[in-house]
C-alpha cells in the first residue's frame, strides 16, 4: 500500500476500519509466497514462511481466485477478473458491482460494493453509521497485488464467511482495476525488476498518461470518473495499493501516509496511533516484516 488518505476526520468511527485494513494488508502480502523463477538480473529471493499462507485456497477449490488457481504466480486478465467478481456478487446479497465510468478504449471501470445493505447507495451506507473504506487497486496495472488480494478478501467476507464479521462494522468500496487499459497491455517483460506475476500490465493508460500523476490535472476519463466516485461515496479512508519495487527492501510489505505534521493533524494522529500499530502488529504476528514506505529522493544517497 503506498498511501492512506482520509476524506474526513471522523476519528471515533474510524477505529472500526483498522481490522479491515489489517485483513487487506495480510492478504496483499501473499503475493510474495509463490512466484515464478526470478530473472538472473535480480538478487536471490529470500525464503519466507508464515501464518498468512493459510489465507490462500488450494488451486482446485471452487472459490479459488484465478491467482490462487495459478498457485499465486499469475494475475487474471480484465475479462476473467470481472467474470469472477460478477459470479461472486451473484452468489452474495452483500455484494454489488457498479460502474464508475469508461476508459478511453471503452472498458468499464468497475467497483464492488460490500455492505450489509439492500440499496448499495452512498445515502444508505452513510445511514448505517458504519465508516466507509474505499480501496483502489491497479492505478499502476503492473503493480497488481491489491487486485488479487481484494478478490480473496471479498470472497472471505461473503461466500466463505471466514471474515464476515468485518462487514458488521465497516462498508467497503473496492476498485479492482483502475487503469483498465494499461492492465490489458500484458507482457512478460513490463516489470523486469519485480518478482511476478508471470505477465502483467503497463504502467500508463492507453494515451500513455500516468493515472497516478493525474489527480489534480484530471486530464483522463479514468481520473475524472474516480474523482466523481470519491465525491459521491465520501469515504472515511482511501486506500491506494501499489507494489514496492526498484528498492532492495528487507521488508516484504510497506505502507505510508501523511502524518500528523501534514494538513490534517487529527487524521494523521489516527493513522499514527490506531491504524499503523494495528496493521504492523497483525503483520508481524503472521510472520511478515512490515516497514514504512520511503520515497527515494536521491538514488546516489540512500540516507
Amino acid at each position: 500500500m503506498s498511501r492512506l488518505l482520509l476524506d474526513q476526520p471522523r476519528i471515533p468511527s474510524q477505529r472500526r476500519i483498522a481490522p479491515l485494513l489489517c485483513a487487506l494488508a495480510l492478504t496483499t502480502s501473499l503475493s510474495t509466497l509463490a512466484q515464478p523463477p526470478a530473472s538472473a538480473i535480480l538478487p536471490p529471493e529470500l525464503p519466507w514462511s508464515g501464518a498468512s499462507e493459510a489465507l490462500a485456497l488450494a488451486p482446485d477449490h471452487p472459490w479459488a481466485t484465478p491467482a490462487e488457481a495459478s498457485d499465486l504466480t499469475a494475475t487474471p486478465r480484465y475479462d476473467e477478473t470481472m467474470a469472477w467478481l460478477q459470479r461472486l456478487a451473484d452468489s452474495s446479497p452483500d455484494l454489488q458491482m457498479q460502474s464508475l465510468g469508461r476508459s478511453p478504449e471503452g472498458r468499464e471501470i468497475w467497483a464492488v460494493i460490500a455492505a450489509r445493505d439492500s440499496e448499495f447507495t452512498p445515502e444508505s451506507l452513510r445511514a448505517s453509521g458504519k465508516p466507509l473504506l474505499f480501496a483502489q487497486a491497479g492505478i499502476h496495472p503492473g503493480e497488481i497485488d491489491g487486485k488479487d488480494a481484494g478478490m480473496m478478501l471479498l470472497r472471505d467476507m461473503t461466500v466463505l464467511e471466514t471474515r464476515s464479521e468485518l462487514l458488521d462494522a465497516v462498508n467497503l468500496v473496492f476498485v479492482p482495476i483502475f487503469g483498465v487499459d494499461g492492465h490489458e497491455r500484458f507482457n512478460t517483460y513490463t516489470r523486469v525488476n519485480q518478482r511476478g506475476p508471470v505477465e502483467g500490465g503497463w504502467r500508463s493508460n492507453a494515451r500513455n498518461l500516468n493515472l497516478n500523476r493525474d489527480y489534480t490535472k484530471a486530464d483522463t476519463p479514468e481520473m475524472q470518473a474516480m474523482l466523481k466516485a470519491l465525491r459521491k461515496w465520501q469515504p472515511d479512508l482511501y486506500l491506494d495499493m501499489h507494489v514496492t519495487d526498484g528498492a532492495d527492501y528487507q521488508y516484504d510489505i510497506t505502507f505510508g501516509y501523511n502524518t500528523s505534521s501534514y494538513y490534517s493533524k487529527e487524521i494523521g494522529q489516527w493513522l499514527e496511533t490506531v491504524a499503523d500499530p494495528a496493521i504492523s502488529a497483525d503483520l508481524r504476528e503472521m510472520g511478515h516484516i512490515p516497514g514504512t514506505l520511503y520515497q527515494v529522493r536521491d538514488y546516489q544517497d540512500p540516507s
